[in-house]
């Protein structure tokens, strides 16, 4: 499940990021993740990096369930 405020969506051709923190969770020592399962998280400030495939996969099945629920309002 992907409910983070502090999301970056990166292109399916990534394999590894870098973060160095935000503005929001403050700065750190610039680190390298590998993208792995369509996902990385920073272990300094939490930051999540997701593959476009993966958010998009999310939100298909938020989507589904949003709709199922408003039918039976």
């Amino acid at each position: 499940m992907i409910k983070r405020q502090n999301l970056k969506v990166v292109e399916n051709t990534e394999t590894k990021v870098s973060c160095a923190g935000d503005e929001k969770s403050g700065k750190h020592p610039l680190v390298y993740l590998t993208i792995k399962d369509g996902s990385a998280e920073c272990y300094y400030c939490g930051k999540m990096f997701v593959t476009k495939e993966t958010h998009e996969r999310y939100l298909s099945k938020i989507r589904k369930k949003f709709k199922k629920t408003s039918k039976n309002v």
